[in-house]
């Protein structure tokens, strides 16, 4: 695979330019609270462990600096290992399984194969190790349910402005998740006081010992897709574009917790949606 950005030094460089990050302060480091800063409501019925965060936190370049190799992250890296060896755990590998999978199938799922193409061979996004900022956002819902043994997906908008990180978090037992109003008006109502909507990240789980009819949503045509490659999915890209429409969303990130998929607002019309 031929990846565009691979570095994390390549990365600093794109965050950079992009954005001016402000020098740390005193006390900062790439940790969140314990707690967060507020807990969302929604109404309805949520669904099973259903939890919407946020974090205000000193904008700082150690959100964006290499995720560390702590003992959480060496282990859950070994774990995948394991399973799958080091080729097999290597991102071009996970992409082209993907591909080749959804390649073969007689319906509209076929289009899933586009995406993760277009990542392969470099033509948009950007792989890489992931940041500290999404290390931490994926550590905290893996320490909720374990991502490895009971796989579940969060995502999180990641706002900055006038010198602070905001961060809305939601995760729940489940494979998949919803965007829900209550947490989407509060990033308006950032943007509207000047905050830049800079990325959407979510994760794409590992998903081992599948069967149809499973809570991992398997189909006999899935059953041998391990997941982990971080191409966005034909949905994934529809929501974006809506969020870049309503939002002003800049980027989407998608991770497995190791690497991620960076994409700009450009690369979303480069990239395929249900049509």
């Amino acid at each position: 695979m031929r990846r565009r950005l691979t570095s994390v030094s390549a990365l600093l460089l794109c965050l950079s330019a992009c954005r001016t990050v402000p020098a740390a302060g005193p006390g900062t480091a790439c940790v969140l609270a314990a707690r967060p800063d507020e807990v969302i409501a929604v109404e309805g019925t949520p669904l099973p462990g259903e939890l919407h965060e946020v974090f205000d936190v000193p904008d700082a370049p150690a959100w964006w600096e290499a995720a560390p190799e702590d003992a959480e992250r060496q282990r859950y890296r070994e774990d995948l290992r394991a399973r799958l060896g080091e080729q097999g755990l290597a991102q071009h590998t996970l992409l082209d399984r993907s591909r080749a999978l959804f390649a073969t199938r007689k319906d509209g799922a076929r289009r899933e194969a586009e995406n993760s193409a277009r990542v392969l061979d470099g033509s948009t996004g950007t792989v890489g190790p992931s940041s500290c900022l999404e290390w931490r956002l994926f550590q905290r819902q893996t320490r909720r349910f374990p991502m490895l043994s009971h796989p579940t997906e969060f995502h999180a908008y990641v706002l900055r402005g006038q010198g602070r990180l905001r961060i809305y978090l939601s995760g729940a037992d489940h494979v998949g998740g919803k965007l829900r109003a209550e947490v989407t008006d509060r990033v308006a109502a950032d943007v509207a006081r000047g905050f830049t909507l800079v990325a959407h990240l979510h994760n794409h789980n590992f998903m081992f010992d599948r069967e149809p009819g499973d809570r991992m949503w398997t189909t006999p045509e899935t059953v041998d897709d391990v997941g982990g490659g971080v191409a966005p999915s034909l949905s994934d890209v529809q929501a974006y574009r809506g969020l870049r429409e309503s939002l002003g969303l800049r980027g989407a990130w998608v991770t497995n917790g190791l690497e991620t998929g960076r994409f700009t607002a450009e690369d979303f019309d480069r990239l395929s949606a249900w049509e």
